[in-house]
C-alpha cells in the first residue's frame, strides 16, 4: 500500500506511482482518494469498449482502455483497476494517471485541461493545443531555460477557486524521441501503450515548483511558415479553445452538467488572458520562439500581478 499527496488530494494506492506530482504522503493521512486492484470489475459497472459512454453515469464511469484493463471510477473518490497477468505496469500507469484520473477529476467537479504548464513568479502560464501542437517539447525546451515545469499534458483547475490554482495529473513528462534529441533531453523508458512506442520519458527540468500558481496565461499552439508571432484571442473564441482543450470532451458531457460545464469554462474565460502563439517547425530555429514567447509572457504576467 502506497501514500501519496497528488493535486492537493491524499492518495492511498495499491500500485506504485512513479511521478513528480506524486510526492509521498504520511502513513496516516485520511484518503481523499483510493487506487484499488480489482480481481474483475464490480457488480453494476459500465464497461463499453470505444461508447456508447452515454451507458456510464456521471458518478461510476467504467471503460476498457486496452484489452485486458479495465477501470472503474466512481464518486470521485476511488480507481478500481481489473487488469489481466499479461497487461505490463507501464500500461496500467499510461492509463491510470491520464483517462482514469481525468474522469476522478471531473467527477469532483474540477477541469481537465489538456495543457502543459510553466510557473512565472507565483503565476502560472499555461499550453494548449491539438495532438501534435508541441505542448510537451516546448515547455521542456523552457524548463531547459529555468521555468520551473508546473505539469506536463494535464492541468487541472478548480472553477470555484478565486486563484485558478493549477494541479497536475500524477504524469511523467514524455516526449516523442526526435524531439528529446533535438533538445540534447536524456531518453528514459518507453511510454508503454503500443500507440506511443516512439515516445519516451523523460527527467523533468527547471527550477523550485511553487505550489499555489493561479493561472494567468493560455496560449493556444500553431505552426507558422515565417517568424514567430503572438496574437491576442477574446470572446467566443477564448471560450472555443478553452472548450477545446477539456481533457477527452466527450466525456466530460457524459461526467458533467453540460449546461454547468459551459458555465465554468465562460468563467474562467472571463479571468485568464489568452493568445495564439505559432512558431516555426524547424527545430533549428526553436530557441527564437522560446525568445518571443519569454518576452511576451513576461510582460503579461506582470501586468496581471503575483
Amino acid at each position: 500500500m502506497y501514500q501519496y499527496r497528488i493535486g492537493g488530494l491524499n492518495v492511498r494506492s495499491d500500485m506504485r506511482i512513479a511521478a513528480p506530482d506524486a510526492v509521498a504522503g504520511a502513513a496516516g493521512d485520511v484518503p481523499d482518494v483510493e487506487i484499488v486492484a480489482v480481481e474483475a470489475a464490480a457488480p453494476g459497472a459500465v464497461v463499453p469498449r470505444a461508447g456508447p459512454w452515454a451507458d456510464a453515469s456521471a458518478a461510476d464511469f467504467g471503460f476498457n482502455a486496452m484489452p485486458g484493463l479495465t477501470f472503474r471510477i466512481t464518486g470521485g473518490r476511488r480507481i478500481e483497476i481489473a487488469r489481466a497477468p499479461t497487461v505490463a505496469d507501464a500500461d496500467v500507469l499510461l492509463y491510470l494517471t491520464g483517462s482514469a484520473w481525468g474522469v476522478l477529476y471531473y467527477q469532483r467537479g474540477w477541469l481537465p485541461l489538456h495543457c502543459s504548464a510553466v510557473a512565472v513568479g507565483a503565476r502560472a502560464v499555461a499550453f494548449t493545443g491539438v495532438s501534435g501542437a508541441g505542448k510537451s517539447t516546448l515547455t521542456a525546451g523552457m524548463a531547459q531555460r529555468g521555468w520551473p515545469l508546473l505539469c506536463d499534458d494535464t492541468c487541472v483547475i478548480d472553477p470555484a477557486d478565486v486563484r485558478l490554482t493549477v494541479r497536475g495529473a500524477p504524469k511523467e513528462t514524455k516526449l516523442w524521441g526526435d524531439a528529446i534529441d533535438a533538445l540534447g533531453l536524456e531518453r528514459g523508458a518507453a511510454v508503454g501503450d503500443v500507440l506511443q512506442r516512439e515516445k519516451f520519458y523523460t527527467p523533468r527540468t527547471g527550477g523550485p515548483v511553487p505550489d499555489d500558481a493561479g493561472l494567468a496565461l493560455i496560449y493556444s499552439l500553431g505552426w507558422s511558415d515565417g517568424a514567430a508571432a503572438i496574437a491576442p484571442v477574446a470572446g467566443a473564441e477564448t471560450v472555443a479553445q478553452l472548450y477545446q482543450a477539456l481533457y477527452r470532451p466527450e466525456w466530460a458531457l457524459k461526467l458533467r452538467d453540460p449546461a454547468a460545464l459551459f458555465t465554468q469554462i465562460g468563467g474562467i474565460a472571463a479571468r485568464v488572458r489568452m493568445f495564439r502563439f505559432e512558431r516555426p517547425r524547424d527545430f533549428g530555429r526553436f530557441g527564437e520562439g522560446i525568445d518571443l514567447l519569454q518576452a511576451h509572457m513576461v510582460e503579461q504576467v506582470g501586468a496581471t500581478g503575483a
